[in-house]
């Protein structure tokens, strides 16, 4: 039978703390791992919400796009755009309500065997307006908001993209950065609102 002696339990102490530096992590380790961790997921969350932000803008224009085709349709069918008088909370339904074949130009109810929907696509409607991928109604304009001088029939479309997201309470005059001429013309920076026109987007 082995005997064992206090240089026998020396060594197997000295053999343990070995094994436990070896097999063991330091909080600075677990910290740094995890922080590192923490930066590659914040990183492709960033590079997600780029993406996804930039497929709503691809999403927008298209959407835009096809309520500039309804509009022309509705256009050639009843002689003008829709109108809109007072530029307030209401032009978005007077768009879509006009677009769905139930009021003329002028905003008078169409006779049940006149009404034509030029809404061929789905788009999201919430209230009786055109919602874009942003979740704000799509603001229409008729002519210039500040005065009648256009010369021409014409519209201004805009979605405020990423900056009217939920918030109903947004600004719905046009970007003093964008300037309009008599003929409808416009022109400008539209710091970041998405703007189109009869003469396409801006």
């Amino acid at each position: 039978m082995g005997v064992f002696s206090h240089k026998n339990f020396s060594s197997i102490g000295s053999l343990n703390t070995k094994i436990s530096n070896y097999s063991g992590f330091t909080a600075i380790e677990i910290v740094c791992t995890i922080s590192i961790f923490l930066i590659i997921v914040a990183g492709i969350l960033k590079i997600q919400q780029s993406f996804q932000g930039r497929e709503k803008q691809i999403r927008t224009r298209t959407e835009m796009t096809q309520i500039a085709g309804w509009l022309e349709e509705y256009r050639s069918i009843h002689g003008d755009y829709p109108k809109i008088v007072s530029h307030n909370d209401y032009q978005g339904s007077v768009l879509c309500s006009a677009l769905h074949g139930n009021i003329d130009p002028d905003g008078i109810d169409l006779d049940i065997t006149k009404k034509i929907d030029l809404v061929t696509t789905s788009l999201q409607e919430i209230d009786g307006k055109f919602v874009d991928p942003f979740l704000s109604d799509y603001i229409y304009y008729y002519k210039l908001r500040m005065n009648n001088l256009w010369k021409n029939p014409s519209y201004i479309l805009i979605s405020k993209g990423p900056k009217g997201q939920q918030n109903p309470q947004r600004d719905l005059i046009i970007s003093t950065n964008i300037t309009i001429s008599p003929t409808g013309k416009v022109d400008g920076n539209p710091n970041g609102d998405i703007v189109l026109t009869d003469g396409g987007f801006l």
